[in-house]
């Protein structure tokens, strides 16, 4: 029987990864169904109008018009297109998964994995992560996080057992990021929205900021992926304040996971910059300390260009302080480099 995964693009849309309201290319000419997806603030009367859009025009065009329509590169609009990969699974099967672009995060092929996930289980999977593998570059990386989520809610929130399926498909797909399908378990702990309202059966405690990374059930080689989403937990703990936040990396003892704690820390202040160069600089001022300071200026630029933006970033390197600006400007180049093949 096929288990169902209901994901609420509104809670979720602000988790992910190079979430900004930064808009990088604009059509005169949208269709009709983009300009009613523009106006609509409900997520589900957005998905009804998109639908249309890939009813009428193909999952193809509609992918590339969707690219061009000035939509936000946010996490509500990554959660939106997962309604493509759905689209596609339904209409077309596992071929189908050639048609996904990785425009958005790759929210395409998120959406065709979780349906995959539900149809077919690890067998489905082995086959969709093969297919992800001959995909353009960093789509398999996306396609294993999309698999992490999928095997936190299969499971129902048991992060054991979503975890030891993420090592179940990596000993069946060669080359499997394992680190990204952990994240993607993690992740899916933190926000916990199958069936549309967070879970109680997260693995989360109130009184405790940094569990479940200081679980003793968890095995050692699964925490860096939970300590990459740990600071979202201290983040929501104490109610968005980054002061505090950052306080609560610095007292991580271990020199990795504090590292990572602050990675985490960085992406919370991305969507909070709303595609403004100045406040990337003086929200990481929260940050205790300059090293700290830096590696946030230098994790958000890269989240603008991860999502697409191709201006921000160098502006970003060119407001930093000389040092800085020559370390952010090598990590351009090599982000630059990476996705272009070179």
């Amino acid at each position: 029987m096929k288990k169902k995964f209901y994901i609420n693009i509104l809670i979720l849309g602000v988790f992910l990864v190079g979430s900004v309201i930064l808009i990088t290319r604009t059509s005169s000419n949208a269709a009709p169904e983009i300009e009613k997806i523009k106006n609509l603030t409900n997520a589900e009367a957005q998905g009804v109008e998109l639908k249309k859009l890939l009813e009428r025009v193909g999952p193809t065009e509609a992918q590339e018009q969707m690219l061009h329509s000035g939509l936000p590169f946010t996490g509500q609009t990554h959660l939106l297109i997962h309604v493509i990969g759905d689209y596609i699974y339904n209409q077309y099967g596992p071929e189908g998964l050639a048609l996904c672009r990785d425009y958005f995060l790759s929210a395409c092929y998120h959406g065709f994995i979780i349906n995959t996930l539900g149809d077919h289980g690890m067998d489905g999977m082995q086959d969709a992560m093969e297919r992800c593998n001959s995909a353009p570059l960093g789509v398999a990386t996306q396609c294993a996080h999309a698999a992490g989520h999928g095997f936190t809610a299969w499971h129902d929130y048991d992060l054991l057992k979503g975890l030891s399926m993420c090592d179940e498909l990596g000993e069946r797909v060669v080359d499997f990021t394992y680190y990204n399908c952990y994240d993607g378990v993690f992740m899916e702990n933190v926000w916990g929205v199958h069936n549309g309202t967070p879970s109680e059966k997260r693995w989360v405690k109130t009184d405790d900021i940094y569990y479940p990374c200081n679980d003793s059930r968890i095995p050692e080689k699964y925490l860096k992926g939970c300590w990459a989403n740990q600071a979202t937990l201290i983040y929501q703990h104490f109610k968005g304040d980054l002061k505090k936040t950052a306080e609560a990396c610095d007292a991580v003892k271990n020199p990795s996971y504090q590292e990572t704690c602050y990675n985490n820390f960085s992406r919370q202040i991305h969507p909070l910059t709303k595609g403004d160069k100045e406040k990337v600089f003086s929200l990481c001022a929260n940050a205790t300390g300059q090293k700290w300071q830096d590696e946030c200026v230098l994790t958000n630029m890269v989240a603008y260009f991860s999502v697409g933006d191709r201006i921000l970033p160098e502006q970003i390197c060119n407001m930093a302080r000389s040092e800085l600006k020559d370390r952010c400007l090598e990590r351009l180049d090599g982000m630059i480099k990476y996705y272009s093949g070179e």
